[in-house]
């Protein structure tokens, strides 16, 4: 079966490339923009106007230094693309695109944020309980058991399989669909950890991608594979991933509304606790920002599994700390979030959690 799914932003949306993008080498900020640079164009530029015999030490300048800021235009050969905002930062975080440098969301994306929903939902339906010996010892790797545990013992006989998520079509360059986002780090009871800026894909923008359940895989023929008593799993996909983020999003408000300084964050997830959705429709937090929170069955294990995992692993472990640390499980865990920031009055503010989105399943699949 074949299902059109229409992804709606909530809030901005980053999926990095894991490239940072430098100032004055590929981008320059100026006349209240942030201008992405075409470095190949610039250097040819200069190749072409330098003179014969004159020593090519252009080749050492960053190629922003080499473009005037009378040269920038949305036009210009120069300017690949042009962000509303300054950067005050020397990088910026990029967001993934295509070749052709078109945003687009990709299905391993999706696919991955209703691989964790699924694993929460055998916890809390019960059809799984974790067992904390079985867990790996690297940090890195420790829910790999867990997870066979849950979806099946090895790539080839893994309940995903049977679910296909298509990258989605790229957007248009016109209008633009990026932003800059400033993003920190926010805790309950410190100040904001550094800046990070960031690419995003704008809210309200919408992708288009295709959903496909193989059907042959739970047939008898398939028998060996055993996917038959998950397959409601697959079936009712928008009503559990619609059901595990209302109760994430209960939660995290829990979180928020203890501190003044989160009010705009709260004012943002109350509606979405209250919006109606139909049967085929959900909500799920994707990309950068989404955190342990959204990314890790441990938000859900009792307070006793989460305190072990916390001393074993060493959760929440600051970079510098000895190695002998130990976590205050007096504290709660996770606590930090990554949020979309401003500054007023030289006061760093939080403003929205970041990759929220609304899912929808359209056409009766085929």
């Amino acid at each position: 079966m074949i299902y059109r799914l229409k992804v709606s932003l909530i809030s901005p949306l980053h999926i990095g490339t894991g490239r940072v993008l430098l100032r004055d080498y590929d981008f320059k900020t100026s006349q209240g923009r942030t201008w992405v640079l075409n470095q190949d164009a610039i250097l040819v530029d200069a190749y072409d106007r330098a003179r014969p015999g004159e020593p090519w030490e252009f080749l050492m300048v960053p190629p922003g230094q080499l473009v005037q800021d009378h040269e920038l235009s949305e036009e210009s050969p120069f300017v690949r693309y042009v962000l509303k905002g300054e950067v005050t930062e020397s990088q910026v975080r990029e967001q993934l695109k295509d070749p052709y440098g078109r945003p687009y969301l990709p299905g391993s994306s999706l696919k991955g944020a209703l691989r964790t929903v699924l694993m929460i939902h055998a916890l809390r339906s019960g059809y799984w309980k974790p067992d904390l010996k079985a867990l790996g010892e690297r940090r890195e790797r420790a829910g790999e058991p867990w997870e066979r545990a849950v979806f099946g013992p090895n790539p080839n006989q893994d309940l995903m399989r049977a679910l296909r998520i298509a990258d989605s079509d790229p957007l248009p360059l016109s209008p633009l669909p990026l932003m800059l986002v400033n993003a920190q780090v926010f805790t309950a009871d410190s100040k904001p950890g550094a800046p990070i800026v960031l690419e995003a894909v704008k809210p309200d923008t919408v992708f288009h991608t295709t959903l496909s359940l193989d059907e042959y895989l739970f047939s008898e023929a398939a028998s060996t594979l055993r996917f038959t008593d998950r397959r409601q799993w697959l079936t009712d996909l928008a009503q559990i991933a619609n059901k595990i983020s209302r109760a994430r999003i209960e939660r995290e408000m829990e979180w928020y509304k203890r501190h003044q300084s989160f009010q705009k964050v709260v004012s943002l997830y109350s509606p979405l606790a209250r919006t109606p959705l139909g049967p085929r429709a959900f909500l799920l937090q994707i990309g950068w920002g989404a955190g342990w929170t959204a990314k890790s069955v441990g938000f859900w294990l009792s307070q006793q599994e989460q305190d072990t995992l916390r001393r074993r692993y060493q959760l929440g472990k600051p970079p510098r700390a000895g190695r002998v640390w130990q976590p205050n499980l007096a504290r709660p865990f996770p606590r930090s979030r990554r949020l979309s920031a401003r500054r007023s009055q030289n006061q760093v503010l939080p403003e929205y959690p970041l990759g929220w989105v609304l899912v929808e399943l359209e056409g009766e699949g085929r």
